[in-house]
């Protein structure tokens, strides 16, 4: 294993201990998330600065806002991780919350994750002209893939628009994506549609993606990862590395390994290990190329990020409301 890699792997491991001793309470995908998020932005663990933000959210926020369900964390550690004063940030986030519903985009546990996407990645002067880009996109999504398409697409949509291409050619390339997937044995579902929207972030023949895909989930399967719908995703991060993706796939597999046979990481699903080890790996790949580096950072290093993100609240929120239903069914 590349030593950059391991490196980051020890420090990932670490900061997962002492985030789960400062946070017992919190789910351990919430945890890890963190410990990922501060791994990623070479930042040491301050639970105090975690805390300040998180009081000041409870604050800004009412109480059935969606900053304070599962979010509330997630959001509380990327931007104490990131930034000097994360509540400036997060008042930033607020106005964009607003901006964003009020062009269409509906409130919901997502909308969270996405708002933090805009701020990662776009100027203030620039923002409106993405929100309306973004819209854009999600409702083309939807005529396309009205099933597939809801509020876990809101942070695609947000990346997507940084592009420099039309609506129609974003949304065509996305398409071809999904269609050759899906014939060399991707099945159609939502995972899919992700891959396919990630693939947008590289301007290369589609067919070259998509037969790179192919390449890393085949020896991924040889090596005994099986990669569910649900780490599709985690393909697409490989594969809009190029051709060092191959490389790279060796690196995630050594990886995964170590996560699976680690204690406290054997408990996390399998899709977790594939995207912390597509983390961990595509993170040192783009410290080696410095031609690119701010593009290729924000297309992979926020993406990634930003999807893990909005995986755990989905599954965070999933738990939560199968733990409150067992509730109620046994106080009758």
């Amino acid at each position: 294993m590349e030593k950059l890699v391991e490196e980051k792997l020890d420090r990932l491991i670490d900061l997962f201990n002492q985030v789960s001793m400062q946070y017992k309470w919190q789910q351990p995908l919430t945890n890890h998330f963190v410990a990922l998020t501060y791994t990623l932005n070479k930042s040491e663990f301050d639970k105090n600065k975690i805390e300040n933000l998180r009081k000041h959210i409870k604050k800004t926020t009412g109480i059935f806002s969606h900053y304070r369900s599962a979010s509330m964390m997630i959001i509380s550690a990327v931007l104490s991780s990131k930034y000097d004063d994360p509540k400036v940030e997060f008042n930033k986030i607020l106005n964009y919350d607003k901006r964003m519903r009020e062009v269409g985009f509906k409130n919901s546990m997502y909308l969270p994750i996405a708002n933090y996407a805009l701020l990662a990645t776009c100027d203030e002067e620039g923002v409106d002209t993405r929100i309306n880009k973004a819209i854009e996109l999600y409702k083309e999504m939807r005529k396309n893939h009205p099933w597939l398409t809801s509020g876990d697409d809101y942070p695609l949509s947000i990346f997507l628009s940084k592009s420099d291409s039309s609506v129609k050619s974003i949304i065509e390339n996305m398409e071809e994506c999904y269609k050759l997937l899906n014939q060399n044995g991707f099945k159609k579902n939502n995972g899919l549609q992700f891959l396919s929207h990630i693939l947008g972030f590289r301007k290369e023949d589609n067919a070259v993606k998509v037969l790179r895909c192919i390449r890393m989930f085949n020896k991924l399967k040889q090596n005994k990862i099986k990669v569910y719908s649900g780490g599709y995703a985690a393909i697409g991060f490989l594969s809009i590395l190029g051709e060092e993706g191959y490389e790279a796939v060796d690196q995630v597999i050594e990886v995964v390994r170590i996560l699976k046979s680690t204690k406290k990481y054997r408990w996390l699903t399998k899709e977790t290990h594939l995207y912390t080890a597509a983390a961990l790996v595509s993170d040192v790949y783009i410290e080696n190329m410095k031609n690119n580096k701010e593009l290729i950072q924000t297309i992979i290093g926020i993406s990634i990020e930003a999807l893990i993100a909005a995986q755990i609240v989905a599954t965070v929120a999933a738990a939560s409301g199968a733990t409150t239903s067992a509730g109620i069914a046994s106080s009758y």
